[in-house]
């Protein structure tokens, strides 16, 4: 009878042992929704504690509505977001991981820019053969920024059924590093030097304001949720 028991308690150890090690060779594929968009990914658990995932994410936002040193800016943004990332999985029978990779963010703002008041300009501009160009006519920016267009580091970390196969939950938090570019230039351009030559100033002086406050933003946090299915 003891001998009995012995095989027993060893024949569940012998499970226990073996249950986690399927872990390995599994495949997911999730759908996902978070701050970087909508999309998917794929992830190859090839080892126990180790899997890759790659995934693409994206979204269009044509809402943008923000002002900046007294300008109203209207546009829209769009992204494109690529990533490809080693998970490391502590716990081999735990769904938790530890991610670090690279993403490739294509982060595309574009928008219209009006002042919202006068501070700085004159109403008008009196030119050499005595025409007077009202400047409240004139004064528009367009504007573009790319917040990220190159390979950035990512960390982050989640949640995912990998280990067993079948319907499951899916869930990150991470960031990545962005560097904000911008360019304006006049909506405007007219046949008298003088007055392009404002409306260039103006717009250099906004360029700069922009860039500014974009570069406090030099990290995009990331927020994911979705569902896996793991075969």
């Amino acid at each position: 009878m003891q001998r009995l028991r012995l095989c027993f308690l060893l024949g569940i150890a012998g499970f226990g042992i073996q249950t986690p090690a399927m872990a390995a060779d599994n495949w997911s594929l999730a759908a996902t929704a978070g701050t970087i968009g909508f999309g998917g990914n794929v992830s190859w658990r090839f080892a126990d504690h180790f899997a890759l995932t790659t995934g693409y994410s994206g979204f269009t936002y044509d809402d943008l509505d923000r002002e900046v040193s007294g300008i109203d800016y209207f546009g829209d943004i769009e992204a494109d977001i690529y990533s490809l990332k080693l998970d490391i999985y502590p716990w081999v029978d735990s769904g938790f991981f530890l991610s670090a990779g690279a993403v490739r963010p294509d982060i595309q703002l574009r928008a219209v820019g009006r002042p919202n008041s006068r501070d700085g300009l004159p109403p008008s501009v009196t030119l050499g053969n005595g025409n007077v160009v009202a400047t409240d006519d004139l004064i528009g920016l367009d504007g573009h920024a790319e917040l990220s267009d190159g390979i950035e580091p990512y960390l982050g970390i989640g949640w995912r059924s990998t280990s067993r196969e079948g319907l499951g939950f899916y869930a990150e938090a991470g960031a990545f590093l962005i560097n904000p570019e911008v360019s304006l230039s006049p909506r405007t351009r007219t046949s008298h030097p003088t007055v392009n030559a404002l409306l260039q100033r103006y717009a250099d002086e906004e360029e700069q304001d922009v860039q500014d406050e974009l570069d406090k933003y030099s990290v995009y946090p990331v927020v994911v949720l979705g569902l896996e299915y793991t075969f």
